[in-house]
Formats: structure tokens, sequence, C-alpha cells
């Protein structure tokens, strides 16, 4: 398969209708789900389909090291690139990595305001241009709701994509009171719902596709995007 017949098959068209994905610039997006089941999947195969459309991705990751989520790029890549049999596949991730830069930081240590200054040190510098931003790492609780404020400015003064991930916790309750006071600063707002045989994509917000429980879902043993039927 070539990699545009793959970005023009891949799963998350169930959610954008389009090519041009979800998101326009200036616009955030939210994944949320609980520990394990998924989120950094979703968000790494959200980067790679930018990437697979020419579009540069800043994933940041607050918390882990960058060899971790190298590892979760070459894995993911892997299985993709072997299920769907992609032609070229060492030169497309050649330039996945070209157009990609992971930067991270300490839990403590993030805040939006550090992560424009050193997101304008690459620019200023010519070094690095992103047109989507990925962020992993945050609780979904009552100080996501500041945090999704300032990447909601920094988004629209930026012209970026950008998408949020945010891990919910079973002691905290039901996802659905936590998530509804933050809808109006995000766009697209996804949760990751396990069931037995996979993990579904229950969608709040959607205004270019679907809403409810989405076709596709997470294959539980490759962490892959699937069409779900039925």
């Amino acid at each position: 398969m070539l990699k545009s017949e793959l970005v023009a098959k891949n799963p998350l068209r169930a959610l954008d209708q389009s090519r041009d994905g979800g998101l326009v610039p200036g616009q955030v997006g939210l994944v949320v789900a609980r520990a394990g089941t998924g989120k950094t999947a979703f968000l790494i195969q959200v980067a790679l389909d930018n990437l697979f459309r020419g579009n540069p991705v800043l994933h940041v990751s607050i918390g882990e090291t960058v060899s971790h989520v190298k590892a979760w790029y070459d894995e993911i890549f892997r299985d993709l690139a072997t299920g769907y049999e992609l032609e070229r596949a060492r030169e497309v991730w050649h330039e996945v990595e070209e157009n990609r830069v992971i930067m991270t930081f300490r839990v403590q240590a993030f805040s939006v305001d550090k992560l424009e200054e050193r997101l304008d040190d690459l620019v200023q510098q010519g070094i690095f241009t992103p047109r989507v931003v990925v962020v992993d790492g945050f609780e979904l609780g009552p100080e996501l709701r500041p945090a999704l404020e300032a990447f909601e400015q920094f988004a629209r003064a930026k012209g970026l994509k950008v998408w949020i991930a945010a891990r919910s916790h079973r002691e905290a309750g039901a996802v659905d009171p936590l998530v509804a006071p933050l809808e109006d600063l995000c766009q697209v707002v996804v949760c990751l719902d396990p069931k037995p045989n996979a993990i579904s994509l229950r969608v709040y917000k959607n205004p270019s596709g679907t809403v409810g429980h989405a076709p596709i879902a997470l294959d539980p043993r490759t962490l892959l995007l699937v069409p779900q039927h039925g």
C-alpha cells in the first residue's frame, strides 16, 4: 500500500470526514483514557497520520523520556507498516523522523509558557516549525481546565492544531461529569472506552464528524486503530 492510500484508509477518517484532519489550525482536541488503555497509542497515531500528510509534528511528553516516546513511535509505525504492507516503509519512516521533534518536560517543570518559549527558540533559529502539537502527560482533574485555557490561547496565537491526552482515574468516578466542563475549550473530545474485545472510542464533541460511539476502536493486542462494525 502506498502512503497516500494509508492516509485515505486511516480509521481516523471516520472522525474527521476529510483528509485535513478533525482540527483546523488554532483548535484543540482532547483524548481521555484510563491508564494503560491506549491514549499514548491514539495520540501517536494522530501524530503519524499528520506526518504522513506532510505536517511537521511536535510531540511534547510530560514525565517521560525521549527514548520512551521514540520506542512508542517505532512500535506503532512498525505495526502499521507491516499490517498495511506499506511500500517504501524505510523512506516513509525517514520522512517521519525528519518532520517530528520530541520535547520532554519534568512534571513539575511544565507550563504552556515554557513550552512556548522553547518552541519559539526552535522556530526563530529555523530549526523546526510544527503545524501540529501533541501533548501527553496530563491528569483529568480540576487542574486540567487552566492548562486547556492556556493551550487554547497558544493554539490560536501560533495557528497550530493541538491534541492533548489526559489520564482519568477509576476512583474519580464517571468520566462524563469531568469532561463536560472542558468541552467549551476543545473542538474535538474523545474518550477511550475499554470493552472485552476492543477499546472503543466515545466521541463527546466533533463538529466535522461522528459523535457518540465512533465506528473505530483500538485493537487491545496492538493498540492500532481499526474499524469497528456493529
